[in-house]
């Protein structure tokens, strides 16, 4: 049970999801992946595309810092606090998401993505209490 909640894992699930969510994301922008399965169905056109899947990079960018900033595969971002707080709003932030994918229109969002973040929460609440 104890290897459930080891931060090594947890830490290197996460960088390896989040890696390739940003190809996914990217593939979306790209249009070869139809965007009618994120934001919950609800974009409209091109332009509301682009500002949300640039939210989304940024998200996932800025979570791929703090992941390898707390696994110590980056040094120039020394500050616990700092990063204890951002693995924190993390697991709310992605909680919160996995709650918005269980009200998507589509199947691949609702259980797919809705599977994926709940499974990331636990992983950053693994490593915001490590």
């Amino acid at each position: 049970m104890e290897s459930l909640f080891n931060p090594n894992l947890a830490g290197n699930t996460l960088l390896i999801i989040l890696g390739l969510l940003i190809v996914f994301h990217l593939l979306v922008i790209a249009g070869i992946i139809p965007y009618g399965i994120v934001w919950v169905g609800k974009i409209n056109n091109r332009t509301q595309l682009l500002r949300m899947e640039s939210i989304s990079l940024v998200v996932l960018v800025l979570a791929i810092l703090l992941v390898a900033s707390k696994m110590g595969y980056l040094t120039f971002l020394n500050y616990p606090s700092v990063i204890n707080g951002g693995m924190w709003v993390l697991f709310a932030f992605f909680l919160l998401n996995t709650l918005g994918n269980l009200t998507a229109k589509s199947p691949i969002e609702k259980y797919g993505f809705g599977t994926l973040t709940l499974l990331m929460s636990l992983c950053y609440l693994v490593l915001a209490i490590s």
